[in-house]
C-alpha cells in the first residue's frame, strides 16, 4: 500500500491546478472564506465575503488587507489578529466576534484561522473562515461581554482562569456563562477552557522546540505531569509523542 501522502500527491497531479476551496465556499451564504499571504493580503476569497464588503467582485479584495477593507476598529482588529497568526503560528479556533453585513449592519460570527506552511516549514500565509452564529444577527450587549471574555481566555491561557471570575467579567452568573458557552460550542465552560489550553499546546509543540515543561507553563499547567495526563486524555498521545508525530510540520526557521 502506498504512503498516505502519495494519494494526495497523485490526486493533485491529476487535478492539474491548485485547489483553494473558494468554489465550494461560494455556495455557503453564512460563511466567509479567505486565504491570505505572508503580508496578510487576501489571495483567495468567496462570494460571501465580496457581498459582505459591498464590492463588485473578488478582484476588488485580492491584494488588500483587512485593515484596508473593513472600517475601523474592525479592520485593525482583524489585521492584528492575522499578524499574530502569521508571526507566532497560533491558530484561532472559534473566536466570537462581530462581522459586517451588507448595508453596514453588524452581527456575530465564529472565526477560525490556521497558519499555512511551505514544505520547509516556513509560515507563508493563513486560511480562515467566519461562520454566522444562528440567531445572533445583532450586537447584543450580553454577547459583547461574552466575546470580550472569550478573547481574555485566549490571551491569558498561562494564568488561572476561574469560572467565577470569567462569569463576573461577562456580567453573567456562572450558570448563564456556562449556558452561553454550551450554546455556542457544545461544551461546558470548563471544557472550553481546557480545550483552549490543549489547542495552544498543540500549536506550540508543532511550531517550536520549547521544552515540554515550558509549553505546560505557557498553557496554564504548573505541574508537567498534570499537563501530560490532560494532553493524553484530550489528544490520545503524550506531548512528546505528539511532537514527534508532527515533526515534519514544525517550522524550521523564522526567516
Amino acid at each position: 500500500m502506498k504512503p498516505h501522502s502519495d494519494y494526495r500527491r497523485d490526486f493533485l497531479n491529476a487535478l492539474g491546478r491548485p485547489f483553494l476551496g473558494e468554489d465550494l465556499f461560494d455556495r455557503i451564504g453564512d460563511t466567509v472564506f479567505f486565504l491570505k499571504d505572508r503580508a496578510a493580503r487576501y489571495v483567495a476569497v468567496n462570494d460571501t465575503l465580496v457581498r459582505r464588503c459591498n464590492l463588485t467582485g473578488k478582484a476588488d479584495l485580492i491584494g488588500r488587507t483587512a485593515r484596508e477593507v473593513f472600517p475601523a476598529p474592525l479592520g485593525e482588529r482583524f489585521d492584528d489578529q492575522d499578524k499574530r497568526v502569521l508571526s507566532q503560528g497560533l491558530s484561532i479556533d472559534g473566536r466570537l466576534e462581530l462581522h459586517l453585513y451588507p448595508g453596514g449592519r453588524q452581527g456575530w460570527c465564529l472565526t477560525w484561522k490556521e497558519p499555512l506552511s511551505n514544505p520547509d516549514g516556513r509560515i507563508i500565509g493563513l486560511s480562515g473562515i467566519s461562520r454566522d452564529v444562528v440567531g445572533l444577527t445583532t450586537p447584543q450587549p450580553d454577547m459583547t461581554g461574552l466575546s470580550s471574555v472569550l478573547g481574555h481566555i485566549q490571551d491569558h491561557l498561562d494564568a488561572p482562569l476561574r469560572l467565577t471570575d470569567l462569569a463576573a467579567r461577562a456580567q453573567l452568573s456562572v450558570f448563564q456563562f456556562d449556558q452561553r458557552i454550551r450554546a455556542l460550542f457544545g461544551l461546558s465552560a470548563g471544557q472550553y477552557v481546557t480545550r483552549a489550553r490543549i489547542e495552544l499546546a498543540c500549536n506550540r509543540l508543532r511550531q517550536t522546540d520549547d521544552p515540554i515543561s515550558a509549553v505546560a507553563q505557557e498553557c496554564g499547567y504548573a505541574d508537567q505531569a498534570a499537563f501530560t495526563r490532560q494532553f493524553h486524555k484530550s489528544v490520545g498521545l503524550t506531548p512528546k509523542a505528539y511532537r514527534s508525530a508532527t515533526a515534519p510540520q514544525r517550522r524550521k526557521s523564522k526567516d
